[in-house]
């Protein structure tokens, strides 16, 4: 469900989000297996399966991530706390459309970066905006009422920069 990207009138219930347990234990790992199996088209059109080792724990994670293509990067906007994982480009594998990928991510949380990066993902992605409460303004740009707003909700940008010499023929 979107969030707004004004405050609902006093008295009007906040939209509800399904419970993070939802996604963690049911949805989750149903996608996973769905990405990785010959089954994966339509469900690859907007997500990818990334793949990464924890930082302290040393643990794989896969986790289902929606994403936006450009230039030979993936884009994945996040409030998870997965994110933290990837700070400082590390190495990741990611299932996009079929084909396993290599790549390296970075995140980015500083406000001019992330408004660049949503720039481009409302624009290839619109429903990311509608999901997460950030708009366009008449410019074309993100607001920058909703991309603070965001921010301080912890949401950042996971830029993937894939390996080029894996690009599908």
């Amino acid at each position: 469900m979107a969030a707004p990207s004004t405050p609902p009138a006093a008295g009007t219930p906040a939209p509800r989000r399904p419970p993070k347990a939802l996604f963690r234990y049911g949805l989750n790992p149903l996608f996973s297996r769905v990405l990785r199996s010959p089954l994966h088209g339509r469900l690859s059109k907007s997500l990818a399966l990334l793949r990464f080792t924890g930082r302290k724990s040393g643990r794989t994670y896969a986790i289902p991530v929606g994403y936006a293509e450009t230039d030979g990067d993936l884009l994945v906007g996040t409030a998870s706390g997965w994110s933290r994982n990837l700070a400082g480009g590390v190495p990741v594998r990611v299932r996009l459309r079929g084909q396993e990928r290599t790549g390296i991510a970075d995140v980015v949380a500083d406000e001019a970066g992330m408004t660049a990066l949503y720039r481009t993902m409302l624009t290839l992605a619109p429903n990311f905006g509608r999901a997460i409460g950030v708009g366009l303004d008449a410019n074309g740009e993100p607001k920058p009422e909703d991309v603070t707003r965001a921010r301080g909700e912890g949401h950042v940008v996971v830029r993937i920069r894939l390996d080029p010499s894996e690009r599908a023929a």
